[in-house]
Order: C-alpha cells, then structure tokens, then sequence
C-alpha cells in the first residue's frame, strides 16, 4: 500500500513536469504507469528468449565477440568483481559479450568525468543524471550518443515497452534523447544518519530543523567529536524552501530556486543572496570550533566512511544510503544506535524526475549496439537487476516470494551501493523483507509516511534544465573560477568570509557569470511560456 502511494504521488505530480523539455516536446502518458505494470511480466519473459545460433531472438548478428567498458560512480567494494563475473557469464551466454566495469569515485567524478570525453577514453556506457551528474554537460560537448526511438526499439525493445513515457521526454534535450532514464519514484531530499548515543550524550532531543541541526555540530565539537565531513550547504538552503536549478554551474547548486513557490519564477545566485553570506559566516564559525576536519578538502574519503570508522557522529545522503549505512554502522558497534534525522521536516518534499538517474553510450563507442543491448538486460532481466542491486543470491541476499528479498551479508557489496541506480526499475523492483525488525527500519517507515504525507506542489521550474550549448566559453570559466572559492566557502574554511566573497564575486563577473544568468532566464522563460 505505501508504494501505491508513493507512485501515485509521484506520477500525479510528475504529469505537470511532462512540460520540463528543453524544447518542450513529448507528452505525459496517463496511463503509462499502469500499462509498465501490467506489462512487466511479458516484458522480462522476452528479456530472456534463447538465442538461435549467431543471432539472438531479434535477428541481430551476434557472432562476432566483444568486451564493452562501463563507468560507475563511487568506488568498487569488496565482492563486485566476483557478481560482475557471474553476469558476465548470463551476458555471454546471451549476447556473447562481456562487461567491465571502472568506478570515477565520489571525489573525482567532478573534475574526471569529462576528461573521459576530452580524452578519447575507450568505453561504452556510463552512469549520468540530469545536473549532479553531467548529462547535460555532457550532451553540450557532444559526448553522448544519439539514441532515437528506432535504436530503442531495436536494441532494447523492452526497456522501451518499460520506462514512462514522461521520462523520455524529460531526457530530450533539443528534441533528442542522450540517456535511458532510470524507472522509480523517489525523493529529492537528503537526511542525516546520526549517532543515537551521542545525540543522548549531549543531551540532544531532536534534529527537526536547522537550529536544532546547528546545536547539534556545536555539541559534537564541544565533546571533540567532528559532526559531519563538512559543512551541511543542502539542509542550509532547502531549510530556506530552495532547491537546485538542473543544468546550472556547480551541480547546480551555483543557481537556486523557491520549489516551494510555484509563483515565484525568479532564480537565485548565490552571490546575490545574503542568505549565502549568512551561511558562509556560521560554517566559519562551526569549521573553527572543530565540527568537522580542516583537511576536508584533501580527502578523498567516501560519505559514509566518517560514519562508519567512528570518526564523525553523521553522515549526510539520501534516505535509502543513510538507512543502509546506518544499519551497516549499528551492525558492526550495536551500541551506536544510529538513527536517522531530517533537518528540514516542516518542508513539503520534492519527488525527483526520473532523468536523476540513468545511463548513457559513449559517442565514439565501437559497440554502442551491443551496448545498448547489454543495458537491456541490466535494466529489465530480473535476474540480472537483482544481481546488480544484491549481489550473488545465497551469499549476499535471498529472495522471500517472488517480490521481495532478504539481505544475508551487507557488508560486502551492499543493497542499491553499487551505482546501479541508472537502470532501477519500478516494475520488477524488490523490496526488503525485515524478519526482526528495529527502531531504524520503524524510523525510516514513518519517515517516508510523513514524506508520503506531504508532498509539494509542482513548480514550473521542478523540471527544467538549463542548455549551456550558447555559454559554454562562460561555463568553462566559471567551473574553473569556483575551484578556488566555493568548497573553502561552503565548508567555512576561510580567513575572512566577506574578503573571500568578493574576491569570488569579481572572479565570477569575470568569467560571465551574468550571460550564463541571462541566458538562463531567457530559456525559462520560453519554457514556462509553452
């Protein structure tokens, strides 16, 4: 029942996002998420048709062998390489082809992903998403290739029949689709997982808002405990009823927006607001008295691994990845009793589009044929996608009736830890089955219950993406400028803030900040006009 809900909330109000195309083209289908149900049995069955000699059920020529790359985001744990090898026997089995995988870890992503493209590196398929994870960057330098509705069709006739038809649409940039966008309905809102024992140490009651988050850093550092791996920017702005503008600078946390305001079309740049300044000076304050390293900056660390070395009380990400770090941290030191707590609570929540997650085909792939069929199977064999989400069945999770899974070991390659995000699928998409239940999994329910609960109105905004095809000079510049200034900002690791603001500031200005911003506005508003 709660799942019902939660895709009848999401599809409501992800009919209105139908319109967030650059080009405005495509139409939501109404009945799309009914018909993806109905059809998922047929769909799978057909994912698995034996092939006949050199072909496959299709008719297409597999004769010829080929070993395709696929990038991943985050780092490789323990047993990937043991599951990958296990489906790499059904994939050569099926399409006579093999798949390996590289990882672009979360601290190089940003500066590495397209070095990928500007190199000529020598791969097939890659995870993007809509801003965080530069698809349209990306599809501005040409690096994605082309998949138009024949190729679909052709090489991977059942994600087709399976992705909405809304998603497609959100993916078209310029009438053109560049990734398979992934098929589940989830929140845009991050949480903290947090040390039970020391919010009870401290004397910490509850974290349902920004003071009470702050009070919480101050007590952290007060003990000579580091609160967090930095300073908590999202929960800063989301607590103001902002959000992230897709496609702008900086993941487009650079530009924000009022997604709680469908009146309100304007956008925000922080160097404009004095809500930045303000943030900027209490993350100074926060960063010297201890609540989180000074050499933050220089690690490469991965967002749970404060969390779970001891060495921070929380760790800031999404519902499902707290959750699961949380129960990986309260398994390994029981007496931590970590919880999970949302900062911005009284906020009506936002239902991410469905292009926040996907996958892409390299432009200069040798196979992209190939490789589209290879995401085929990823994304609706269902033997394949449990792989991928839980491992090897047995050794990592068993399944419990034919929609549900049981996890036996976690720690070793994790549930949804592996990137494989870009091919989730809604229709034949396990659930955990908890046996024994605790105060974590009552936790997380009742969350997503309040989330479910409280759903924001669509703004027009909540689907649009900014094309930086006519700035992409000013672009450059200002990805180059902000290395300098922003993270320092952000996780208040400056001398002065007001100095190092306006030195930002005049960096920005010189680089063309305000024909980025003007541009922006002028897409906008084209696309609030159609």
């Amino acid at each position: 029942m709660k799942k019902n809900m939660k895709k009848a909330a999401a599809l409501t109000l992800s009919a209105v996002m139908a319109a967030g195309l650059l080009t405005g083209c495509g139409s939501s289908d109404s009945g799309a998420s009914a018909a993806k149900d109905t059809s998922a049995k047929d769909t799978t069955a057909n994912s698995g048709a034996a092939q006949s000699g050199s072909e496959n059920a299709g008719g297409i020529d597999l004769s010829e062998h080929v070993d395709l790359t696929m990038y991943l985001l985050g780092d490789r744990t323990a047993d990937f390489d043991e599951v990958y090898g296990e489906i790499n026997k059904l994939l050569e089995e099926k399409l006579n082809c093999s798949i390996n995988v590289e990882f672009l870890s979360w601290g190089e992503h940003d500066t590495k992903y397209s070095l990928l493209f500007s190199g000529g590196e020598d791969f097939d398929l890659i995870f993007t998403a809509s801003s965080w994870g530069h698809y349209e960057q990306t599809v501005a330098l040409g690096g994605f290739y082309e998949l138009t509705e024949d190729f679909i069709k052709t090489y991977a006739p059942e994600i087709w029949e399976t992705v909405p038809e809304l998603a497609w649409s959100q993916a078209k940039i310029d009438g053109k689709i560049y990734m398979v966008p992934n098929y589940q309905n989830e929140f845009g809102q991050d949480v903290v997982a947090v040390r039970g024992d020391l919010m009870e140490e401290y004397g910490i009651k509850q974290i349902t808002n920004w003071d009470e988050l702050i009070a919480f850093y101050k007590a952290c550092a007060e003990h000579g405990m580091y609160a967090s791996q930095g300073g908590p920017w999202y929960q800063y702005f989301q607590s103001q009823g902002l959000t992230t503008t897709g496609g702008a600078p900086k993941s487009g946390e650079l530009v924000l927006y009022n997604t709680q305001d469908p009146s309100d079309l304007s956008f925000t740049y922080l160097l404009d607001w004095e809500g930045f300044t303000d943030y900027c000076k209490q993350m100074k304050e926060l960063a010297d008295m201890g609540c989180w390293s000074p050499d933050v900056l220089n690690a490469n660390d991965e967002r749970q691994t404060g969390l779970l070395t001891g060495r921070t009380a929380g760790m800031i990400w999404n519902l499902g990845s707290c959750t699961t770090y949380a129960k990986q941290a309260n398994a390994e030191n029981p007496d931590w009793n970590v919880t999970l707590v949302d900062p911005v609570s009284s906020q009506p929540k936002k239902v991410n589009s469905y292009i926040n997650n996907g996958v892409a085909i390299n432009v200069n792939s040798k196979n992209p044929e190939r490789a589209m069929m290879v995401l085929n199977e990823l994304y609706t064999n269902p033997t394949i996608n449990d792989m991928t989400r839980f491992g090897i069945e047995g050794k990592h999770w068993e399944a419990v009736g034919d929609d549900q899974f049981k996890v036996i070991d976690e720690s070793n390659f994790g549930v949804d830890s592996n990137c494989n995000w870009g091919w989730m699928n809604e229709t034949i998409k396990r659930t955990e089955f908890i046996e024994n239940r605790t105060a974590l999994d009552d936790t997380h329910d009742a969350m997503l219950d309040a989330w479910n609960n409280n759903v924001k109105g669509e703004h027009p905004y909540d689907g649009f993406n900014f094309d930086s095809t006519n700035v992409t000079t000013q672009m450059a510049a200002v990805d180059a400028a902000m290395t300098s200034y922003y993270e320092p900002l952000v996780n208040g690791l400056v001398d002065d803030v007001d100095a190092t603001l306006e030195q930002f500031r005049a960096a920005m200005e010189s680089a063309g900040i305000r024909d980025i911003l003007a541009e922006m506005e002028s897409q906008a508003a084209a696309y609030v006009a159609k």
